[in-house]
């Protein structure tokens, strides 16, 4: 019977965050209750696993722990033989990338333009830079936390239009989409107000620059402006800093929180991180 541990739970900041120190990830599932992993998860909203050391199967396994891994759109930037695993890196070989440069800088909640959004991702880092190339996070539960019940009920009764092919359109250097990636990644609506499908909790919700629009609002611009307020405040007030070090293991509950990744000197230093996602549920709108 897999036993169900008193973990030893280390916070990472007031807002956000817990170290699981002296985990093996490979145990989850066996020696080490998923369920206590799960809770811990919730509450916390983003774990820490230090000194992993993960095969791709290891990582595929981990993450299979939370749901069905989800497959990243830009496929180019994939693990060979491992079409689940994206790869973030500033490393050349042979000249040919090994993933992806510029990933995840700016403001975000993975994949809010998909209609199922991810509902975790997983990102292990194999190297990492000597200075800079931190991972940010934010809570949007502290926020929804902090407003008043009027502008709660407000924000139930409005959505938020997402869309990729803005998102994309925004790079510069990169090669175009293709038929079948922007069919893939139309335009969609989600709540602000979300409900968690696994313990009810109810919070804010917001993209990031896929974010162009709100729906259901008698003043769409006034409304707009104050949700990039609501998102801007967040990740002032309510953030945790990762500083990163080789074989770190983090998981988070997308549902309720932002991210960014920061710069780094490109030329100096080498960053290789594998990431995955795990396919979430549509947004569960909280009732008005």
């Amino acid at each position: 019977m897999i036993r169900q541990p008193e973990l030893n739970i280390r916070p990472l900041s007031e807002h956000l965050g817990a170290e699981l120190p002296n985990i093996d990830v490979r145990d989850i599932g066996r020696s080490v209750s998923t369920k206590a992993i799960k809770s811990a998860l919730y509450e916390h909203q983003l774990l820490c696993f230090r000194d992993q050391d993960l095969s791709p199967a290891d990582l595929k396994s981990f993450t299979e722990n939370f749901g069905e891994p989800l497959p990243h759109v830009l496929q180019q930037f994939s693990l060979a033989g491992h079409p689940e695993i994206y790869v973030l890196s500033n490393i050349v070989e042979d000249g040919k990338p090994l993933g992806n440069v510029r990933e995840g800088f700016g403001w975000h909640t993975d994949l809010a333009y998909m209609a199922q959004p991810a509902a975790y991702t997983i990102l292990y880092g194999i190297e990492a830079p000597e200075e800079g190339g931190d991972t940010w996070f934010a809570s949007f539960y502290r926020m929804w936390d902090s407003l008043d019940d009027q502008e709660r009920a407000h924000l139930r009764r409005l959505q938020g239009c997402y869309s990729y092919i803005h998102l994309y359109s925004q790079r510069k250097n990169v090669e175009p989409l293709t038929d079948a990636q922007k069919a893939r990644t139309p335009d969609v609506r989600h709540p602000f107000a979300r409900i968690h499908p696994e313990t009810g909790r109810e919070g804010l919700y917001i993209g990031g620059d896929d974010f162009i629009a709100v729906a259901d609002s008698e003043d769409p611009q006034a409304d707009y402006a104050r949700i990039w307020e609501l998102f801007h405040e967040t990740t002032q007030r309510f953030r945790y800093v990762h500083e990163w070090k080789v074989q770190d293991l983090l998981v988070w509950d997308n549902r309720g929180l932002a991210h960014t990744a920061t710069d780094y000197d490109t030329e100096r230093h080498r960053r290789l991180v594998w990431r995955t996602s795990v396919c979430g549920e549509v947004p569960i709108a909280a009732k008005g």
